[in-house]
């Protein structure tokens, strides 16, 4: 059975080849005579003259591919299928079959001074939260970034729900008043506050400065357990793209243009980068909701 298996594999091979070399003998020859050629490798005409619709689809379908992985070249076959309004295997497939790649992401950074620091007493409140609507739930974290020699932080809040950046501040230290300077700043443009701040255990949420400013606009403290990135998904999960987007800051001539660059990046993620549990970028889908 094998045996019968491999020749009937190895005949179709070959019939295809066959195929292949009378096709190529007709086109680059007019006056060949067809109808001899087809007799001789006992191939029917149909065969001959037949062009798979699937080849002229793809090369189609490549253009618009390639042209969104240009314009967005961190979209992944799922974004790409959300954009072009085509199945996402479908994207995954033209995507395999033509070598259209994406960027991939760099080593993550670690902050070994704060592995030693004890469990905080603050419990990760939001698990109990069913979210459904906006200015629930505000997590935060913070980022490093290098242009050239100079290294600086980048401090991030954002609305679970409609995974918007309410607000972002930049610093050339990882101190609490990157941190506070974000918060103050988010509650400032929303001229509202979030019943929950979630955060992890950084050194800079575990100061009095940040749980007095907490105290202040009343918002109850919500902490991720120590070692468990997984449970703060909205802040790891924006920066794992948004450093893959960003890209090399070293291609500005100067830091205040990388700076810039930052600052557009996020831009770009708030009002027109496709989310994919929203379908759609965090600014429409805010737009969506309706005001109270």
């Amino acid at each position: 059975m094998r045996i019968n298996k491999r020749t009937k594999r190895f005949k179709k091979k070959v019939k295809k080849y066959e195929i292949e070399l009378v096709k190529n003998i007709i086109k680059n020859n007019e006056n060949v005579n067809q109808k001899w050629f087809c007799k001789i490798f006992k191939i029917s005409r149909w065969s001959v003259y037949y062009n798979k619709k699937q080849r002229i689809k793809d090369l189609k379908l490549k253009i618009n591919v390639k042209l969104e992985n240009i314009l967005n070249p961190y979209y992944g076959h799922r974004r790409i299928a959300i954009s072009l309004k085509i199945n996402k295997k479908t994207a995954s497939r033209i995507m395999n079959k033509f070598e259209i790649y994406c960027k991939t992401r760099k080593k993550k950074f670690s902050k070994p001074l704060d592995r030693n620091l004890p469990h905080m007493w603050v419990k990760n409140s939001k698990k109990t939260i069913e979210l459904n609507e906006i200015n629930q739930v505000w997590s935060q974290d913070f980022t490093h970034l290098y242009y050239r020699w100079i290294l600086f932080y980048l401090a991030t809040v954002i609305d679970e729900y409609s995974k918007e950046v309410v607000w972002f501040s930049i610093w050339l230290h990882h101190e609490k008043w990157l941190i506070l300077n974000a918060l103050k700043m988010a509650v400032l443009k929303k001229n509202t506050v979030p019943k929950y701040a979630h955060s992890d255990q950084w050194s800079e949420y575990r100061s009095y400065e940040y749980f007095e400013a907490l105290a202040r606009y009343k918002i109850s403290a919500s902490m991720s357990k120590k070692s468990s990135p997984w449970e703060n998904w909205a802040q790891e999960s924006f920066y794992w793209k948004f450093k893959f987007e960003l890209w090399n800051l070293n291609r500005f001539d100067s830091f205040e243009k990388a700076v810039e660059a930052v600052i557009l990046q996020i831009h770009y993620y708030n009002n027109f980068r496709i989310h994919t549990k929203l379908k759609m970028s965090p600014v429409q889908f805010v737009n969506l909701i309706p005001k109270k």
